[in-house]
């Protein structure tokens, strides 16, 4: 019983993050349109990130050791690099389509699982993986139109492979280092990559970056989005498999399609309505396992 509650407050977790990510598209937008450049704001969000855990897990960091630093730091470099890839990306796409490429790290994730760390994920998860990744294309996809690949695109299709990455290494490391100091060294090691892009590839942008009206958006994506929500992702991790908090956080697709309609980037679509309802059937299916109820119902009849 208890090992069941751990994975319910897991999964809520893993959905919470799902739900500030899925917020977090068109907030990083607003943030794009404050001229913040993709270094600058990597580099303010996962300081902010960085300063807020190291001041709550400040016991923790005490017995920092060299094999920590090397964990948490090739995981705060691979979150940077995704984050960089993004911000890129949706500079130059829609919301929906960032929020849908993105996504596609809910099928990749599995494999990457199996072919690096031999953790082979059941039949049941692969086609719930499948499920999200059809209803993620049918939020963006139309029979007119088709998905139209520019730039932008083809960046996020490489954020998402590297968000992949990132899920698979925290599958493989969340349980051998403390979940602060985890959350720490990644904070810490992205805010160092955002600074170092900064400062060679886009100083001539910092000056026109409008930081009062970035600065709500920053201190959301720094405080929920990163802070709280990487946290939160280290927890979970330990208590469930890369490919079942992959598809929770595959959430962030139908999330970020929806507020991006709430807040007027987009209108409301039956693909929107559509892809959401596979979503919710797909995550239901990995919850709620139909052969198993249906074998409890009727299997004695």
């Amino acid at each position: 019983m208890r090992e069941k509650n751990i994975q319910m407050v897991s999964d809520l977790l893993l959905l919470s993050v799902a739900v500030i990510w899925g917020l977090g598209f068109p907030v990083t937008v607003m943030a794009i349109e404050a001229n913040i450049s993709s270094g600058l704001m990597v580099a303010l969000r996962f300081g902010i990130a960085a300063a807020v855990v190291g001041a709550v897990s400040f016991r923790q960091l005490r017995s920092l050791t060299w094999r920590d630093v090397r964990l948490g730091g090739m995981a705060g470099l691979i979150l940077g690099t995704a984050f960089l890839l993004q911000i890129m990306g949706q500079g130059l796409t829609t919301p929906s389509n960032s929020a849908f490429l993105t996504s596609l790290n809910v099928i990749i994730v599995p494999f990457l699982s199996w072919a690096f760390f031999q953790q082979r994920p059941s039949n049941r998860m692969l086609l719930v993986a499948f499920g999200c990744l059809v209803g993620a294309a049918v939020l963006t996809i139309s029979p007119e139109a088709g998905l139209q690949f520019n730039a932008g695109d083809l960046i996020t299709l490489a954020c998402a492979f590297v968000f992949s990455l990132h899920i698979s290494y925290l599958g493989r490391i969340a349980g051998r280092i403390e979940a602060g100091k985890l959350t720490f060294l990644q904070m810490v090691a992205a805010a160092l990559l955002g600074l170092a892009y900064t400062l060679a590839f886009e100083w001539g942008q910092v000056a026109q970056a409008n930081l009062s009206k970035g600065l709500v958006p920053v201190l959301y994506l720094g405080l929920l989005s990163s802070a709280f929500s990487f946290f939160a992702q280290t927890f979970a991790q330990k208590h469930t498999s890369p490919a079942r908090a992959a598809v929770i956080l595959g959430c962030e697709g139908l999330l970020g399609s929806v507020f991006s309609v709430l807040l007027g980037y987009e209108p409301l679509t039956a693909n929107l309505i559509l892809g959401g309802l596979i979503i919710f059937t797909s995550l239901l299916v990995m919850e709620v396992n139909p052969a198993a109820v249906f074998r409890r119902r009727f299997g004695k009849a």
